[in-house]
Protein backbone atom coordinates (compact mmCIF):
# COMPACT_ATOMS: atom_id res chain seq x y z
CA UNK A 1 0.00 0.00 0.00
CA UNK A 2 1.60 3.28 -0.96
CA UNK A 3 1.95 6.12 1.62
CA UNK A 4 -0.89 9.35 1.75
CA UNK A 5 0.35 12.02 -0.62
CA UNK A 6 1.11 15.93 0.22
CA UNK A 7 0.77 17.94 -2.09
CA UNK A 8 2.82 20.94 -1.77
CA UNK A 9 1.33 24.21 -3.12
CA UNK A 10 3.23 26.71 -5.12
CA UNK A 11 3.18 29.37 -1.78
CA UNK A 12 5.35 26.09 -0.04
CA UNK A 13 7.86 26.02 -2.98
CA UNK A 14 8.33 29.28 -3.39
CA UNK A 15 9.51 29.78 0.24
CA UNK A 16 11.35 26.61 0.14
CA UNK A 17 13.11 27.88 -3.06
CA UNK A 18 13.60 31.89 -2.24
CA UNK A 19 15.60 32.95 0.91
CA UNK A 20 13.84 35.96 0.69
CA UNK A 21 10.41 34.72 1.39
CA UNK A 22 9.25 35.57 4.35
CA UNK A 23 8.30 32.07 5.45
CA UNK A 24 11.56 30.46 3.82
CA UNK A 25 13.54 29.34 7.60
CA UNK A 26 9.87 27.65 8.24
CA UNK A 27 9.60 26.04 4.88
CA UNK A 28 13.27 24.70 5.38
CA UNK A 29 12.42 23.15 8.57
CA UNK A 30 9.12 21.65 7.14
CA UNK A 31 10.43 20.43 3.95
CA UNK A 32 13.22 18.59 5.30
CA UNK A 33 10.57 17.18 7.92
CA UNK A 34 9.20 16.44 4.82
CA UNK A 35 12.07 14.49 3.01
CA UNK A 36 12.88 12.50 6.18
CA UNK A 37 8.75 11.50 5.70
CA UNK A 38 9.76 10.79 2.35
CA UNK A 39 13.05 8.82 2.66
CA UNK A 40 11.07 6.89 6.03
CA UNK A 41 8.34 5.60 3.33
CA UNK A 42 5.93 7.98 5.58
CA UNK A 43 4.36 9.67 2.43
CA UNK A 44 4.92 10.82 -1.14
CA UNK A 45 5.35 14.53 -2.06
CA UNK A 46 3.83 16.01 -5.01
CA UNK A 47 2.99 19.14 -6.63
CA UNK A 48 1.81 20.77 -10.09
CA UNK A 49 4.07 20.30 -12.97
CA UNK A 50 3.74 24.02 -13.36
CA UNK A 51 4.43 25.06 -10.25
CA UNK A 52 7.70 23.20 -9.81
CA UNK A 53 9.10 24.31 -13.36
CA UNK A 54 8.13 28.41 -12.00
CA UNK A 55 9.82 28.14 -8.82
CA UNK A 56 12.87 26.26 -10.53
CA UNK A 57 15.74 24.58 -8.79
CA UNK A 58 15.20 20.54 -9.89
CA UNK A 59 17.50 19.67 -7.72
CA UNK A 60 15.88 20.89 -4.38
CA UNK A 61 12.56 19.54 -5.66
CA UNK A 62 13.85 16.28 -6.82
CA UNK A 63 11.93 13.85 -4.61
CA UNK A 64 8.77 15.18 -5.87
CA UNK A 65 6.88 13.79 -8.02
CA UNK A 66 4.73 15.82 -10.71
CA UNK A 67 1.39 15.99 -11.50
CA UNK A 68 0.64 16.84 -14.91
CA UNK A 69 -1.90 18.88 -16.16
CA UNK A 70 -4.54 17.31 -18.59
CA UNK A 71 -7.38 18.58 -20.38
CA UNK A 72 -9.99 16.26 -18.66
CA UNK A 73 -8.64 18.28 -15.73
CA UNK A 74 -8.94 21.64 -17.05
CA UNK A 75 -12.41 21.06 -18.17
CA UNK A 76 -13.49 19.57 -14.67
CA UNK A 77 -11.75 23.13 -13.18
CA UNK A 78 -14.03 24.73 -15.61
CA UNK A 79 -16.64 23.18 -14.38
CA UNK A 80 -16.36 23.96 -11.11
CA UNK A 81 -15.70 27.55 -11.46
CA UNK A 82 -18.80 28.09 -13.33
CA UNK A 83 -20.62 26.53 -10.08
CA UNK A 84 -18.39 28.11 -7.61
CA UNK A 85 -16.67 31.33 -6.84
CA UNK A 86 -13.14 29.86 -7.21
CA UNK A 87 -10.53 31.11 -9.73
CA UNK A 88 -9.45 28.77 -12.26
CA UNK A 89 -5.84 28.42 -10.73
CA UNK A 90 -6.83 26.89 -7.56
CA UNK A 91 -10.03 25.13 -9.43
CA UNK A 92 -7.26 23.25 -11.27
CA UNK A 93 -5.12 22.23 -8.00
CA UNK A 94 -8.94 21.28 -6.54
CA UNK A 95 -9.47 19.13 -9.22
CA UNK A 96 -5.86 17.34 -9.10
CA UNK A 97 -6.77 16.84 -4.99
CA UNK A 98 -9.93 15.21 -6.00
CA UNK A 99 -8.74 12.99 -8.80
CA UNK A 100 -5.26 11.94 -6.99
CA UNK A 101 -7.04 11.34 -3.80
CA UNK A 102 -5.00 13.78 -1.72
CA UNK A 103 -5.71 14.73 1.11
CA UNK A 104 -2.56 17.05 2.93
CA UNK A 105 -1.80 20.15 1.03
CA UNK A 106 1.44 21.98 2.83
CA UNK A 107 1.02 25.87 2.04
CA UNK A 108 1.52 28.91 3.17
CA UNK A 109 -1.91 30.24 2.12
CA UNK A 110 -5.50 29.32 3.83
CA UNK A 111 -6.78 28.88 -0.22
CA UNK A 112 -7.78 25.39 0.52
CA UNK A 113 -9.21 25.27 3.98
CA UNK A 114 -12.67 27.35 3.27
CA UNK A 115 -13.63 24.77 0.72
CA UNK A 116 -16.17 22.00 1.51
CA UNK A 117 -18.30 19.33 0.17
CA UNK A 118 -21.49 21.06 0.06
CA UNK A 119 -20.10 23.09 -2.62
CA UNK A 120 -18.99 19.47 -4.36
CA UNK A 121 -15.46 20.76 -3.93
CA UNK A 122 -12.76 18.31 -2.89
CA UNK A 123 -11.24 19.23 0.23
CA UNK A 124 -8.04 18.00 1.79
CA UNK A 125 -8.28 17.11 4.78
CA UNK A 126 -5.70 18.25 6.55
CA UNK A 127 -4.27 21.97 5.65
CA UNK A 128 -0.73 21.96 6.41
CA UNK A 129 1.17 25.09 7.14
CA UNK A 130 2.38 27.93 10.11
CA UNK A 131 -0.40 30.08 8.95
CA UNK A 132 -3.61 27.48 8.58
CA UNK A 133 -4.88 25.94 11.79
CA UNK A 134 -7.26 22.60 12.47
CA UNK A 135 -10.00 22.83 14.30
CA UNK A 136 -8.34 22.78 17.63
CA UNK A 137 -6.67 25.82 17.16
CA UNK A 138 -3.08 24.04 16.84
CA UNK A 139 -0.67 23.87 14.12
CA UNK A 140 -1.01 20.63 12.42
CA UNK A 141 2.60 19.57 10.56
CA UNK A 142 2.30 17.59 7.73
CA UNK A 143 4.24 14.94 9.47
CA UNK A 144 1.73 14.70 12.19
CA UNK A 145 -1.29 15.13 9.95
CA UNK A 146 -3.74 11.85 10.18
Amino acid sequence: MNPPSVFLDYSFLAAVAHVDDDNHEEAITRYRQLIDDFVEQRCLLVARADQLVAVGNRDLFAPIDKLHIARQHRNAAAELVARTAVDIDDAITLVLLHRYRIRKVASFTGRFANFDDDEKVAVPRNVVAANVHDTSGETTLAAEAG
